[in-house]
This record gives C-alpha cells, structure tokens and sequence, in this order.
C-alpha cells in the first residue's frame, strides 16, 4: 500500500509494507521535524506589496506548517496571507511596514485582519480564519502599555466588571458616566467651543461668551428690573410694566396712581 498524507500537517502515512528500509527516516522526519514545526516553527514571511500564499508540501518543511508567523515587508494597502483551508492555529505577527493590517484568509472562505503592529491567534476551522482570543473568562492583567485604536471588551476586571486603566483612542466608548470622574480637571476646551478665560463664561449653548453689559438686571420676589440698552425695563412676573429711559423718562403699560401729584 502506498504512503498517504495526513491532511493539516502533511505527515508521511506510510501504507503496509511501504518503504522497506527507509521507514526509520520518514518517522524521524516526521516526529523531529514536521511535528517540531508546528508546534514550535518560527517562520518568516516577506511581503512585496502583494497577496502571499504559504507553500504547503508533502512531507517535508513547508511555511504553512509552522506555529508561528512573523511577517515582515512593505505593504501599500491590505494584503491577504494564505494559508491552506484546514484545521490549523497561527500566532500571526503583523511587523510589515507602511501602516496596513494583513488579512489571514484561505482561497476560499472568511478571514481575520491582523492590525499593523499587532500579534494574534488565529485559527481555521476547515471552513473560515478566525480570531482565536476574542475574550477572556476571569480578571484579566496587563503589565505595560495597551493601545488600540477602537475598545471593545466586556471587561477587564471580570468580577466588578471595571476598567482599571485604558489608554487608546476613546471614540467607540459610550455610555462613561462622569458621576464616575473623581479626581483631575476637564480641560475647558472639553466643555464647550470658544475661548475659555477670565472673561468669558459657559453659556448653555456649551460655547463660551463675554458677558453682555445689557444683561444686568435685580429680581425680587416678582419684579425684575433689567437694563436693555439704555433703558431700564420693569417686569411683573415676567411681563413688561414700565420702561425708563436714559433722560428719566417713564413709559408705563398701564395707569400710574399715586398718593400725591405725579
């Protein structure tokens, strides 16, 4: 019986009786090298602008057998890494230049993008590339830095369900309740649009204005008293009563009585 091939890893499967005298080899090749490759490989990619498929060979060293990927190169939009569409898992290392993921993908079904910069487990499932760490099950610790350019998680903390500490662009945050801010200051040019100063005050419209001379006014219990340019207006709950003039003049909306002469 002739030898035949596993199909993932492409070890010998050697048929009865087949290679007399040289099955010690192919086992050695297979147990020593195949296997070593793809649980321990480190294999280096070279990008050149351009969609890249793993060599996939028949019992001998071949790219797509490795465990891991570190690909490197130049890339001037999305590219696509091709392995062969059989169960497999990938540590991926996006370390190409210009700034582009790379997208794992077979030659047929869905695939993942690898971030630039960004290390990942991806794994195929006979069908499709997918992401293999979308979540972790309990706390969660990071020692150093993490940057991304979206945040989507849970949560870090799998118990209170809180972030400790993140730092990255915030623009898919929603829901931050600023009860929850308990120290530091808001920087003013957070609060509202204009020029923040001395001079200027928060209006309602979240823009920031010099307080209008003509907006002085007294109010008591129902009168209000407001200058609006160079007349004083006089208000009764809300509503105009009398107007004085900058010459003392009094224009009333309604009769004047008095107890002496007027």
């Amino acid at each position: 019986m002739a030898s035949t091939y596993s199909p993932s890893l492409k070890l010998t499967l050697m048929g009865d009786g087949d290679q007399a005298g040289l099955w010690g080899q192919t086992t050695n090749t297979n147990l020593g090298t195949l296997i070593e490759q793809a649980i321990t490989g480190v294999e280096s990619i070279t990008m050149v602008d351009a969609n890249y498929t793993l060599t996939n060979f028949n019992g001998i060293t071949n790219e797509a057998r490795n465990a891991v990927l570190v690909v490197t190169g130049t890339n001037a939009a999305v590219r696509d890494l091709i392995p062969p569409v059989v169960e497999k898992l990938y540590t991926i290392v996006n370390n190409t230049t210009g700034g582009f993921a790379i997208r794992v993908i077979g030659a047929s079904g869905t695939g993942v993008n690898i971030p630039n910069g960004a290390t990942c487990l991806v794994y195929c499932d006979g069908t499709n590339f997918v992401n293999g760490l979308s979540g972790t099950a309990g706390n969660f610790s990071v020692n150093g830095t993490v940057t991304a350019t979206t945040v989507n998680a849970t949560t870090f903390n799998g118990t209170t369900g809180a972030f400790t500490s993140v730092s990255g662009n915030g623009v898919a945050l929603t829901a931050i309740n600023a009860s929850n801010i308990t120290s530091g200051t808001v920087a003013t040019a957070r609060l509202g649009s204009g020029t923040a100063n001395s001079a200027t005050f928060l209006r309602g419209d979240q823009t920031y204005a010099v307080p209008s001379a003509n907006a002085t006014s007294v109010t008591t219990t129902n009168f209000t008293i407001q200058q609006v340019g160079s007349a004083l207006v006089f208000q009764y709950n809300g509503a105009n009563v009398a107007v004085m003039d900058s010459g003392g003049n009094l224009t009333s909306a309604g009769e004047f009585t008095a107890g002496g002469s007027v």
